[in-house]
């Protein structure tokens, strides 16, 4: 290589410092750090959002589970003691704190149960507004143990 293209290249440079152009280096260190803020969290709530989703859809099972149980009961009292036990079932997990039964309307007349089930979630990753969550879920079943009249 020839030394005066080196050094004229060498002093090119200098001059473009001193003129306030510079090579664009701490421009793509800046644009990282800022993707790296927006993506970061973006993922770390896309985990959030999955276990909403995962436990929101368990706790429709568990309170169509319930629902039938109770289903099969002759009074209210009996449909609550059976919706409980199926939720006593419930694996809990470090998501998943509580499974438990809100409400229970026995209604003979139009010959159905409808069960409520509320599940405590913790979310995996906790978030300054949102560290733990309350799902409601409600099924109903229409009863199978009433007597026929005669």
């Amino acid at each position: 290589m020839n030394p005066d293209i080196a050094m004229s290249s060498n002093s090119n440079k200098r001059q473009a410092r001193r003129c306030g152009v510079r090579a664009g280096r701490g421009q793509t260190l800046i644009e990282a750090l800022t993707g790296f803020i927006v993506i970061i969290p973006l993922g770390l709530m896309a985990v959030n959002l999955v276990a909403v989703v995962s436990t929101s859809q368990s706790n429709e099972q568990w309170a169509e589970l319930a629902a039938r149980a109770a289903a099969a009961q002759a009074n209210e009292q009996n449909a609550r003691r059976a919706a409980e036990n199926s939720l006593s079932r419930a694996k809990l997990t470090a998501i998943i704190k509580s499974v438990t039964v809100s409400k229970v309307d026995y209604d003979l007349a139009r010959g159905q149960v409808t069960i409520g089930t509320t599940m405590q979630v913790a979310m995996p990753v906790p978030m300054p507004f949102l560290s733990e969550l309350e799902c409601h879920a409600d099924s109903i079943q229409p009863i199978v143990a009433t007597p026929a009249p005669i």
